[in-house]
């Protein structure tokens, strides 16, 4: 009897460390293989009909339509003015609206939309919408729709990406917590139309912002743009400095006789440029939306007096203006110099990143018609957001690039 018992407590004891190696290691997934960016796995937002994690304002009703066919692609037509909504929106609590921690992939990855506009409509290089992520508190991380980020646009009837950085959204200014995310919202502006087919959380370690180099001379005190910044219209614009003063030259192709009667703060009602930068490096890479006391904001009259006004502060900038018209109605070449000692500011002599944003304002006698800004595209309010402005990096003089690269 004892002898039995010992050999089936031996079978035991053989069984139960033949069963470790398939309890310990035998795991679906060993080496956490699931698809993740830095362990997030909550990349699938919207892929089809969703349920109740998906939502559209009910009170805009009037305003906007939506319909998900067999294929699960989302159409959207909307017109909020005409249909007198204050807000129009859309949201998704995607993985069952669970509280998703997105604080480690901040400066990681974007949000992707994938859009495609209906069977004969135009090409767009935007689209009038704004996106938020919500956190379990109720606060809200916004962003502006931007030419900027849609990934080899135009938007065509074709199926294209819409790639919005996480970093870019104001989330320390919202005091909105990554860590705790409730869902992703879409706000509708103006009116339109289109077709979603997915969002999607997607890898993105990049930067969308513009950026001009420009090289800095210690042993001469001199700086300047390694390349030059243009703008949609045709315009150019080139930076340089020196320990004394700050110079912007133009080429603005505008056959038309610049017409500016305004002063002051009122000189962007009419034909003007405007340059905005900031006087320290930047020490992180997530935008600031807020201005800091030392942002410089320029107007820079093309009008018959050579205005130059500090925006922020009402103060008129002493300056010098040369300008000269080019042969055959091709436009104008214009040169300021800017006091450092009238901005108040010290030349840039640190290297790293500044932001800066040119803007020109085109009009006529009756005021402003239209703004080409360089780097916030189409979205308004690089005066108020610096958020929406791009970057001049400043390192060492290169020359090599001075003599042979050119901006497209």
């Amino acid at each position: 009897m004892r002898k039995t018992l010992t050999a089936i407590l031996g079978l035991l004891v053989v069984s139960a460390c033949s069963l470790k190696p398939s309890q310990l290691y035998d795991y679906a997934n060993p080496e956490n293989s699931y698809p993740n960016i830095k362990g997030f796995a909550s990349l699938v937002v919207l892929d089809g009909p969703t349920g109740d994690e998906f939502w559209v304002s009910k009170e805009a009703a009037n305003c906007i339509k939506y319909t998900v066919n067999d294929a699960g692609i989302y159409s959207f037509t909307w017109n909020k003015p005409g249909g007198g909504c204050d807000w129009v929106g859309m949201g998704v609590g995607w993985d069952q609206w669970s509280g998703k921690n997105m604080g480690a992939i901040v400066d990681e990855a974007a949000m992707r939309l994938t859009v495609r506009l209906p069977k004969g409509a135009q090409a767009m290089k935007t689209l009038p919408l704004a996106f938020g992520f919500e956190d379990y508190s109720g606060r809200q991380a916004w962003i502006g729709m931007s030419s900027n980020y849609v990934v080899n646009g135009p938007i065509t009837q074709e199926w294209t990406n819409i790639d919005l950085p996480l970093g870019l959204f104001n989330w320390n200014e919202m005091d909105c917590d990554p860590t705790n995310i409730k869902q992703f919202v879409t706000q509708f502006e103006a009116d339109g139309e289109f077709e979603l087919k997915e969002m999607r959380v997607v890898p993105f370690s990049g930067s969308l912002r513009k950026k001009a180099k420009a090289g800095y001379l210690a042993e001469t005190g001199q700086g300047g743009s390694e390349r030059i910044l243009r703008l949609a219209d045709g315009s150019s614009i080139e930076l340089s400095w020196d320990a004394d003063s700050l110079y912007v030259d133009a080429r603005i192709p505008d056959a038309n006789a610049f017409v500016n009667s305004q002063t002051g703060v009122d000189l962007w009602n009419g034909d003007a440029l405007e340059l905005a930068f900031s006087a320290q490096p930047e020490m992180s890479r997530r935008p600031r939306t807020s201005f800091l006391f030392s942002d410089v904001h320029l107007g820079l009259s093309l009008g018959e007096n050579p205005e130059v006004v500090n925006f922020r502060t009402g103060v008129n900038i002493p300056n010098r203006r040369q300008i000269s018209e080019l042969g055959g109605g091709y436009g104008y070449v214009l040169r300021w110099s800017l006091p450092w000692v009238a901005l108040n500011r010290d030349p840039w002599t640190i290297e790293g990143r500044y932001l800066l944003e040119v803007a020109r304002d085109q009009g006529d006698a009756k005021g402003r018609q239209q703004q080409i800004r360089w780097n916030s595209g189409e979205a308004e309010g690089f005066h108020l957001n610096p958020g929406l402005w791009g970057e001049l990096i400043v390192g060492p003089f290169n020359y090599d690039i001075l003599e042979t690269e050119e901006q497209p």
